[in-house]
């Protein structure tokens, strides 16, 4: 059983990174996006349209989510399920939360370049609120992971699976 986080910013390929996790690795998917809006007692596809840091991205709630997403992670991984946590884990101690709990989760942060960034958020239907302007507060406050593996998502998918393959090899060893 594996505990892979997702860390980078809006737009970043965290979400593909996962469906491929999901889909071809077997992973369960725990997205914040969606535990948000449950929690919150929103439709999924419902945009919410907040300030940043502000209503239901404000940082008590993101500590409820993340509260949430692990305790979910911990009863699937107890089920023998490994799992991939989707979420921008922008601060240090948002990833010290994680690692608390489970020291032997596999960081990696998700990075592109911030042309296709900006160009996946100007053209993304997805259940996300994020939109370029969040992105470009996201990268002021972003606090870069010191311990993590890189996966750089504008590279193509068949790349992006090899990487997968070897970092969750290498996570083992």
């Amino acid at each position: 059983m594996t505990l892979v986080v997702l860390i980078g910013l809006s737009g970043s390929g965290k979400s593909f990174v996962a469906n491929i996790l999901h889909k071809e690795f077997g992973f369960e998917w725990i997205r914040s996006d969606q535990i948000r809006k449950e929690m919150a007692g929103l439709e999924l596809t419902k945009k919410v349209k907040v300030g940043f840091s502000e209503g239901i991205y404000a940082e008590d709630w993101t500590r409820k989510v993340y509260e949430r997403m692990l305790e979910i992670a911990e009863e699937k991984l107890r089920q023998g399920k490994s799992v991939v946590l989707d979420a921008t884990f922008l601060k240090k101690w948002q990833r010290q939360m994680v690692l608390k709990k489970f020291p032997d989760a596999v960081l990696i942060w998700i990075t592109a370049s911030e042309e296709e960034i900006l160009k996946r958020l100007n053209s993304r239907e997805d259940i996300s609120d994020a939109d370029v302007e969040i992105y470009l507060k996201q990268k002021e406050i972003f606090e870069p992971p010191q311990e993590a593996f890189i996966l750089d998502t504008t590279k193509n998918s068949g790349y992006i699976r090899e990487r997968l393959k070897e970092i969750l090899e290498r996570s083992h060893s």
